[in-house]
Order: C-alpha cells, then sequence, then structure tokens
C-alpha cells in the first residue's frame, strides 16, 4: 500500500503541471516550457542522485553502466522529451478533450502490453478493472458537450504516440528496478540525460519569457516540484508495483489538473468532470488496496538494501509520470 501511496503522491504534484503552464507568461510556448521544465529539473535531479549515491555507497559512481542498463536509460530519457512535444501537440490538433482522452486513456493498456511482452509480466484482472475505471474517468474529465472539433488523424496518432512514451517509460524504468538499479540512481540518469536532450531543444526556442518574475516561478515551481520531486516518489513507488499497475495509479493526475483548473483557472465543476474524478479515485483506491508489495533486492530510497523477497509484481492486484 505504501508504494502505491507514493505513486499517487507524485501523480498529485504531476498534476499541477497543466496548471503552472497555464499561468507561465503568454510569450511561452508549450515546446519552450516543458524543455525548460526537463531541461533544469533534470540537471538538479542529476545533482541530487550523485549526493544521494555518495550517501548512500561512500563513494561515487565508480562504474558504467552494462549496454543494456545505458539503452534502457536513453530510451527512458529520449521518450521522456518526446512527450512534451507529441502531447502538447495533439492536444493542439484535436483539443484538449481528444488529445488527452488518446494520450493518458491508452497508457495504462499499452503499458501493461509492453510490460507483458518485454518483462514477462501478465498484467491481472484488477488492473485491467482499475484501468478501465481510470480511461472512463480521464474520458469524462475531457467530455466537452460542446466541443465540435474536427479529429484530424495525425494529431490522433500524436497523442496515441504520446501515450506509448508514456508506457515506455514505465517500463524501462521497472527493468532498470529488477536489475538492482537503486530508484534514486534510476531517475539521475534517466533525468540526465533528458536534460541533455531539452538543453538543445531549447535552443531553438524562445527563452525570454524565462527571465521574467512569473517566468522565473514556473520553471522554478515545473523542475523542482513537478519533476525532480515527484519523478523521485513516482520512481520509488515503482519498486512495489508493476508499471502498468503505477501508470494507472498516475491517473490520478488528471483529476488534479481538474480541481486546480476549478479553483485557481475558473473553470466550471461539470456534472462529467465530477464523474470523472469520482471514477480516477475509485480506480486508485482499487489498484492501492489490491497491489501486493514487491522487490527483489530493490532499494528504497532511503535504504541501501532490502531482505530478498519474492518477486510478486503488483499486476494481479501496475509507474512514472510526464
Amino acid at each position: 500500500m505504501k508504494y502505491a501511496i507514493l505513486v499517487v503522491c507524485a501523480g498529485l504534484l504531476f498534476g499541477t503541471t497543466g496548471t503552472a503552464r497555464a499561468l507561465a507568461p503568454a510569450a511561452a510556448s508549450s515546446l519552450s516550457v516543458g524543455s525548460a521544465r526537463l531541461a533544469f529539473g533534470g540537471l538538479l535531479l542529476g545533482v541530487v542522485g550523485l549526493v544521494a549515491h555518495r550517501v548512500r555507497t561512500g563513494h561515487w559512481p565508480r562504474r558504467l553502466p552494462s549496454l543494456g542498463a545505458a539503452a534502457a536509460v536513453v530510451i527512458g530519457a529520449g521518450v521522456v522529451m518526446g512527450y512534451q512535444a507529441v502531447f502538447f501537440n495533439g492536444t493542439r490538433s484535436n483539443g484538449v478533450m481528444v488529445g488527452t482522452m488518446v494520450a493518458l486513456g491508452s497508457a495504462p493498456m499499452l503499458a501493461g502490453l509492453i510490460e507483458w511482452i518485454v518483462l514477462r509480466n501478465r498484467p491481472g484482472v484488477w488492473w485491467l478493472v482499475a484501468t478501465v475505471i481510470g480511461v472512463a474517468g480521464v474520458i469524462s474529465l475531457s467530455w466537452s458537450s460542446d466541443s465540435q472539433d474536427v479529429v484530424h488523424p495525425f494529431g490522433i496518432l500524436e497523442s496515441l504516440t504520446a501515450g506509448a512514451c508514456f508506457a515506455v517509460l514505465a517500463v524501462s524504468v521497472k527493468w532498470l528496478l529488477q536489475h538492482d538499479w537503486h530508484p534514486m540512481d534510476i531517475a539521475a540518469s534517466v533525468m540526465v540525460v533528458g536534460s541533455v536532450m531539452a538543453f538543445t531543444a531549447l535552443a531553438f526556442t524562445d527563452t525570454h519569457w524565462i527571465a521574467s518574475p512569473r517566468g522565473v516561478e514556473v520553471v522554478v515551481w515545473l523542475s523542482v516540484v513537478t519533476l525532480a520531486t515527484a519523478y523521485i516518489l513516482n520512481v520509488a513507488g515503482m519498486a512495489g508495483t508493476s508499471a502498468a499497475a503505477a501508470t494507472t495509479l498516475n491517473l490520478s493526475e488528471p483529476a488534479t489538473a481538474t480541481v486546480l483548473g476549478i479553483v485557481l483557472l475558473g473553470e466550471d465543476l461539470t456534472v462529467w468532470r465530477a464523474l470523472g474524478i469520482v471514477a480516477i479515485i475509485a480506480g486508485v483506491l482499487i489498484l492501492g488496496l489490491t497491489a501486493k508489495s514487491a522487490t527483489s533486492q530493490t532499494p528504497s530510497l532511503g535504504d541501501e538494501a532490502v531482505e530478498n523477497k519474492d518477486v510478486e509484481i503488483a499486476t494481479g492486484g501496475v509507474q512514472v509520470g510526464l
């Protein structure tokens, strides 16, 4: 249960990202905001990760990762960076309703499918039930009876790609955990590589908005809270949940975003949004109450090691947020 709580807390922090983006200076593009978040947040996470590694082990990192681990880190970093662009492009093409529904709604199913293929970890019945309820909640949150947007196929493809990015990151992190990587090392490694990619992208955007007082506030919040802190909590929670279940738990993110939109941005609390919040909370509770604790030599953030246990990933009873 404690692992599920960590993942949910991460989702709550991730859920503030959209509100912070809405409060950014008008001159800030979505790509620029997303790149700044990953660039500065990833760099911060790298520094924290190095210090934490030194404190935990008594020495700085001494060896290069294996080829497989390096590939998992690069893949994770790549999909983190890629998500920033394809998600916002998908919502721009088809609106927030369709874009959010396709991206977040497809992620849990894709995560379970990819985890089944790559990690040979088959999701169970409770994951399916919770995922269906959670996806229904996302659809409800995204629903607008006034929407008459034309659906653009390429925009749908971009949103599906965003969902796939979310799912691939989940499985990449889980693979590293199963190969005895410490959660903090995973967070630092993935985000530092992502930071390098983000700084490169940031160089091709208008960054003048960052120097304004509001810009500084937005970047600090996005990088420190919604990335560094949230990602550490999320990866720690991954130590005891499977990728598909944790992905579903992170559907608490759109619920948080909806509440903040109502309270801070003045959006209306419609019946559909209320039903969506209830459905997502129900899905989170189902997974939290049915999840089984699981680790195999996987340390928590504050421990050097954990007693060996039989691995029972919580697919029968499934990560990371973006």
